[in-house]
Parts: C-alpha cells; structure tokens; sequence
C-alpha cells in the first residue's frame, strides 16, 4: 500500500509514507513545524510505536492491518469553533465506515468511532493556536479494519464484523472524499444540518447510562452536545455540562 490514489481534489495529494514511525500526530506536528505539510497532507504509517488516542491511552495495532493516519489543516477557523472540526472529522469516518456495515456507527463523545458497544476507531485532533484562530490543526485517526485479535475486550474491526478482508485504500478515500466535502461548510456562520447528524449519531444518546467523572460515579441520560463542545448528561432532571477529558463511562 505505498501507492494511492485519491478521488479528492485537496486531501491526499501530498503523501507522507512510513513503514513505521512513532506516532503519525508527532510526526505531521515537526513537518508542520518545519513548513513541509501542505493544506491536506497526510502521513501515513503501516505501524506505529508510540500511538495514542485521548487521555493518553495507547493505541493497539497490528502492523499493516489497520489505517492509522493524520491529517493535516490549515482551517482558519475561529477557537471558539473549534469543536466543528471533531463534528465535521468524525462525521466524516462514521458516515464512511456506514457503507460497509449494516448497524449504524456510533460516535462516541467527542470522537470515538463505536459499533454497538464495540470500539473500531478513534480520532486525535491536536490544534495549533495562534490569538483566536486555529493556525493548523493535526488530525489523528486510527481504525481497526483487518485486525482480528484485541488485548481490549471493547475492541473490534471491520474485518470482524464483515467476516472479510477490507480494502484499505478504498476505505481511506471515502473518508478523505467526505470530509473534503464537509470542510466546504467548516467557515460557514451555520452548522446546524452536520450539527444534527452528529447528535443523532451519539453513543448511548437518550439511554440511562453508568458514569463517573472526578467526583463520583453516577446515572444519566446522555442528552447531546452544546454549542461549545461540552457533553451534556441529564442527571436527577438536571443537566451537566462536560468538558474533554472530564467525564468517562464506567463500564461493568
């Protein structure tokens, strides 16, 4: 897979490609830094060392079964909006991955990618500020596609649930394909129609779930996202607003 081609006319076109390397995010980050990464470059790696997804967790993945790649912006988007891009990336990857499932996937708050009660992705967005705009943003995404064996046992792939082998690229370019497509609407003043998909796409939206923030473990019912990105949880009729990193599910 050291050749691809791409159906979209910004994204993909500049390819970063690595038999491994330590982390994707890390290495898009320097060659941001060093002004390599165009607008839509994408670095690729068939395995890496030091994967991870939020809160620090490492992420597990077989060498050449899965795709794990960044993504790299430049989206002039205001901070304050700065949760757009989880809806318009994850989005993106759910809506894509949904062509080749029959159940709808879920989108786990903020971003991880869930079919049932089983995770098959998850996406790391890392922004780069500069006064009230995002500069660059480096975005992370890793999805169990021909993997079948997990250490987790919350984990799962495509090929597991497909009882096949999948194609990689034609996967990879129907992501890149729709969120080319969303970003068209990412300067826009009203978000409201993507807004939408992705609360219908919550996991466990409407559902009394266990969870535990840093307090306490308690009940609720998910009941969306607001505009600020915060998770809100109904608890006792009243509402709770959750920033990134605040609150978790606690799983039996």
């Amino acid at each position: 897979m050291k050749s691809f081609s791409f159906t979209t006319s910004q994204l993909g076109k500049q390819l970063f490609y690595y038999e491994s390397c330590d982390s994707t995010n890390k290495v898009a980050t320097q060659l941001v830094q060093q002004n390599k990464a165009e607008h839509g470059a994408v670095i690729f790696s068939e395995f890496q060392t030091q994967g991870r997804g939020q809160q620090q967790k490492s992420w597990e993945s077989a060498p050449g079964d899965n795709l794990t790649f960044s993504l790299v912006l430049f989206p002039n988007l205001a901070v304050k909006h700065f949760f757009r891009l989880n809806i318009l990336v994850s989005l993106a990857v759910a809506e894509a991955l949904n062509n080749w499932v029959k159940d709808k996937m879920r989108i786990k708050w903020p971003n991880d990618i869930f079919y049932h009660d089983q995770k098959l992705g998850g996406i790391l967005i890392q922004n780069n500020l500069q006064g009230t705009y995002v500069k660059s943003s480096v975005i992370g995404i890793g999805l169990n596609v021909n993997q079948l064996h997990f250490n987790h046992p919350r984990a799962i792939s495509l090929a597991n649930i497909r009882n096949q082998i999948i194609h990689r690229e034609k996967l990879l370019n129907e992501i890149l394909v729709r969120l080319e497509n969303f970003l068209g609407e990412l300067s826009t003043s009203d978000l409201t129609k993507l807004a939408r998909k992705y609360d219908a796409s919550l996991y466990g939206k409407g559902e009394k779930r266990r969870f535990e923030d840093n307090k306490d473990q308690f009940e609720g019912v998910i009941t969306g996202v607001d505009e600020r990105g915060r998770l809100v949880i109904e608890v006792e009729n009243e509402p709770r607003y959750y920033n990134f990193h605040e609150v978790r599910y606690h799983w039996d």
